[in-house]
């Protein structure tokens, strides 16, 4: 059975704003408002099924997370441009790096059964399910920036993942998603077991994998 990545939660208790940059930072990051696409408020605000002055408010946020990009044509969706994406990587790999040092030394008992779960999760997807990673992928992100208990760390993984993982959704294969599943699973297990050099290790091995992958969509980009 595929792993379901958004099950209903009757306690919801975002407010109308956070429910429409939640709804839309996942469309964005999934790939299904294409990159480029240029919308109207309305239009947006009938994509999400939400009023525009919520829908105005998750704009201006995702705007400050480079999500969109708010003209006088409209809302842009932001084209994928590796040399970017090259670029982001850099801060990245320092900022996963000091916010896993210390969620090592911060994480408390019930992060780490969230942390299992996602583990068990991640266990589960197959390669292909795109979604249903996507979703855990951010899920993990949030819980290792929330488990390092900095909120400057938090902010900063917050643009810089949800950036990364847009790109990643564009271009990986299964084959891709294959080998950063196995990363990220050492990587948790680590975390859980409070093994810092092994946690740290296998993040820089995604970085660099990830720097990789990123360059082998130079060409096309060029052509």
């Amino acid at each position: 059975m595929g792993y379901n990545p958004r099950m209903p939660n009757s306690l919801d208790k975002r407010t109308k704003a956070e429910i429409a940059h939640d709804e839309l930072e996942a469309a964005i990051i999934d790939c299904r408002l294409e990159p480029g696409l240029v919308m109207t408020e309305t239009e947006i605000s009938d994509f999400v099924g939400l009023g525009r002055t919520p829908v105005r408010e998750a704009l201006m946020r995702l705007a400050n997370e480079n999500l969109v990009r708010l003209s006088r044509a409209g809302v842009v969706i932001p084209e994928l441009n590796p040399m970017t994406m090259l670029k982001l990587l850099e801060p990245r790999a320092l900022i996963e790096r000091l916010c896993i040092e210390k969620a090592v030394e911060r994480i408390l008992e019930e992060e780490k059964q969230r942390i299992r779960e996602i583990i068990k999760g991640l266990e589960a997807v197959e390669s292909h399910d795109r979604q249903g990673f996507m979703a855990l992928l951010r899920q993990m992100h949030n819980l290792l920036a929330q488990s390092s208990k900095n909120e400057f760390i938090l902010a900063s993984i917050k643009t810089t993942q949800g950036l990364s993982r847009r790109f990643w959704c564009y271009y990986a294969t299964d084959q891709d998603q294959a080998f950063a599943t196995r990363l990220y699973i050492r990587q948790m297990q680590a975390l859980v077991s409070q093994d810092a050099e092994t946690a740290v290790n296998a993040s820089a091995e995604l970085m660099q994998y990830l720097q990789a992958f990123t360059k082998a969509q130079m060409d096309p980009f060029r052509s």
